[in-house]
């Protein structure tokens, strides 16, 4: 009998157990849809490194107060991914142009094209975390639903 109270008592921790699993494979889901963008290439985004792939990451968990839902970050600390995902405009720091070479397909380290000048350029957005981070919610509820029924048969075996 006092399994079956051990058993009643541990649902609401155990509920919150449930929405924070489910959270946390949300999470992994959106890096690898993320991971999966950048590498495959967004409409104009054209891997060449990997380097956007390989710097996809998850920060830490934070759980605010015990017993509470967290929150956690999914980014990638590379200068170019935020003009990859929002689009930005390029003005010359100095004079009326911006002077830059144009890569070939075939170059790699460095571009070998012909040299152009502009007065700006503009990046349009090749969003590749906010597409990973819609097509993973989608999937919420099959989450939360494994974590349901993975709670449910641990509190099953603790009761006799």
């Amino acid at each position: 009998m006092a399994k079956d109270w051990e058993a009643a008592l541990a649902i609401p921790q155990n509920l919150v157990a449930v929405g924070n699993a489910a959270f946390r494979r949300l999470v992994d889901d959106v890096v690898r849809r993320a991971q999966e963008n950048a590498s495959l290439g967004r409409p104009g985004l054209i891997p060449r490194t990997g380097k956007l792939h390989k710097s996809i990451t998850k920060g830490p968990y934070k759980q605010w107060t015990p017993g509470s839902y967290g929150e956690q970050r999914v980014y990638s600390d590379l200068i170019y991914a935020r003009v990859h995902e929002y689009g930005a405009t390029i003005r010359p720091k100095r004079g009326p142009y911006l002077v830059f070479r144009l890569w070939n397909f075939s170059d790699t380290d460095r571009p070998t094209g012909p040299w152009r000048r502009a007065r700006q350029v503009v990046i349009p957005p090749r969003p590749f975390l906010g597409p990973a981070a819609k097509d993973a919610t989608a999937h919420w509820p099959e989450y939360v639903r494994d974590a349901l029924e993975y709670i449910g048969e641990y509190i099953g075996r603790q009761l006799p």
